[in-house]
Parts: structure tokens; sequence; C-alpha cells
């Protein structure tokens, strides 16, 4: 019989990143259309967080770093079989498909922040990217990336959640809590 435990997972530093960067996007979200100047400060708050996440993907702990979660083809397979059957994954960090998600969203998020500086510099002249001139035609595209982008993230993010849900009952662990705690409920025989 598999016994489960908690064990430390997700470190302070993960956590804070991960609600700041979830609260950000929101408030990016929420004034888009009636607080610009709100929607610029969320996505620089957004953008100062994705370049934290970069360097601590490759200098934190464990299961921060990108390393500990690169799937191959087999595992996103396997976990994909385990899914349809309504059977669980155990693993102490992120599942194969969640590791892609991870990457989905990261990649998303980088588009729409340099896209976003981007509009800045073109449209009021301020921003990193300060002094940045383009045709028109350049100017509409990037903002239609913009747009595109953040389409993409709310359908990333509505996926995300729904996979916090599907994994949450099939391996019976609470996994938001485990992103405010840091301890993960985990089975004695799980994939590292």
């Amino acid at each position: 019989m598999d016994t489960k435990n908690e064990k430390e997972v997700w470190s302070l530093s993960l956590r804070l990143f991960h609600w700041l960067l979830a609260t950000s996007f929101f408030i990016s979200w929420w004034a888009i259309g009636q607080h610009i100047r709100v929607h610029i400060l969320a996505g620089t708050v957004i953008a100062g967080l994705l370049l934290y996440r970069l360097i601590w993907g490759f200098l934190g702990e464990k299961h921060a770093k990108f390393s500990s979660f690169t799937p191959s083809f087999a595992t996103i397979k396997e976990h994909l079989l385990g899914l349809i059957k309504l059977k669980a994954r155990y693993d102490i960090g992120h599942t194969p498909i969640g590791s892609l998600m991870i990457y989905a969203l990261l990649a998303s998020l980088f588009i729409l922040v340099i896209s976003g500086l981007s509009l800045i510099a073109l449209q009021m002249n301020v921003g990193p990217f300060y002094g940045l001139q383009t045709s028109y035609n350049t100017e509409v595209f990037i903002q239609s990336t913009h747009h595109r982008c953040f389409e993409v993230l709310q359908i990333l993010v509505f996926i995300h959640l729904l996979g916090i849900a599907v994994e949450s009952i099939l391996q019976r662990s609470n996994l938001i809590k485990s992103m405010f705690t840091g301890k993960k409920t985990i089975k004695e025989n799980i994939n590292t």
C-alpha cells in the first residue's frame, strides 16, 4: 500500500513569484482600457518577475530550476495516457504536462511584456525601448501581437487552473494549498 506524506517542494521565493505574477497579471487585465498607468505598472512588475524567474530557473533551488522540469516525449505521452484513464501521476515537482504549461505561460508572458514595452515606447515615448521607431504597419503588428498574446494567456490560465483541479482530484492532494504552504502531499513511490 502506498503511503502519503507532506514534503517541502516550493520555496518561499518561488511561491511569492507565483502569487505576485498571478496578482499582477489579473491587475493588468482588470486595468485594460480603464487605467493605463495601472496596466503599465502591473506589466512592469511582470517584466521584473520574469527576469527574476529566468535567473532563478538556473540558480534557484532544485524544483525551481528549469533542468528539473524538462519532460521527454515519452513522459508527456505516459502522463497524457494516464490522464485519459483518470490515473494519477505523482511527481515531487511539476508533472510532464504541467512542465509544458509552465514553459507556455512563461513564453507567452515574455512576448506580452516585450510587445507591451514596445508599445509604450512607440505611443508614449517611455520605457526601456524609449526612442524605438517603426512604421505604422509594424506598430499595428506589435499591438495585434500584444492583444493576441493576451487572448492566448487567458486560455492558458484557464487550462492551467483546470489542470490543477484535475490533478488535485486524481492525486487526492490540494495543489493550490501547496502553492501557499510550499508543502505537497505525495505518495512514497513518486517520480522525481
